[in-house]
């Protein structure tokens, strides 16, 4: 019977991984599409791309730069722990969450039509600078998901005020777990990426 159970609890998990990574490759795509709305979407592209070329081609130092990601990482990675935490706002987690793979499909494209082989670099800072964040935001919603199952669970059956106390406290500690091992992880594959891409890019 455990083993059953265990087969079922991780083929869930499973299927619900690969709906939201499909939902995020969905919103990249989308991103992709977006410059190209407007008429004027090729002086838009260069006006997205300047930034970045001028900001990883300047003398700022890593350890700014880093800084400055890792500020932003915990902007993001806290609006979804939050987000996530409550049934009616649980939405906004996964707009917050779209919303990031839009941009990131936006900025990719942008910078491929505007710098066409050159852009290999600016892709990989633009990849690398979000992939631990994006699998630790995708472990989050997980968790979340089942959590808000739990709670619901316990609201509709038993509504014991204990249980629903105790499943909020390990939901906290465990976004807290994911959060802080993300972005150290991430904070680190920025340092080792960005001080790489400094001695590349032109």
């Amino acid at each position: 019977m455990r083993g059953t159970y265990n087969k079922h609890y991780f083929r869930e998990i499973n299927k619900q991984l690969i709906i939201i990574g499909l939902i995020f490759l969905t919103a990249v795509v989308m991103g992709t599409y977006l410059n190209k709305i407007w008429p004027d979407y090729q002086s838009k592209i260069v006006t997205s791309v300047n930034p970045i070329v001028e900001y990883y081609s300047s003398n700022i130092s890593v350890r700014n730069i880093v800084m400055a990601n890792l500020k932003s990482d915990i902007s993001f990675m806290m609006g979804i722990s939050l987000t996530a935490l409550l049934v009616v706002t649980f939405p906004l987690a996964l707009l917050n969450f779209l919303l990031k793979g839009i941009s990131m499909g936006y900025t990719i494209n942008s910078i491929i039509l505007a710098m066409k082989l050159k852009s290999i670099k600016f892709i990989l800072i633009t990849i690398s600078k979000n992939l631990i964040i994006i699998v630790g935001s995708i472990i989050l919603i997980l968790i979340s998901i089942n959590y808000i199952k739990e709670i619901v669970f316990e609201l509709k059956k038993n509504k014991n005020k204990s249980n629903i106390k105790f499943l909020f406290s390990r939901y906290i500690l465990n976004s807290i777990i994911v959060l802080a091992i993300t972005i150290g992880l991430q904070a680190l594959l920025n340092t080792v990426i960005i001080s790489i891409i400094k001695f590349l890019v032109i």
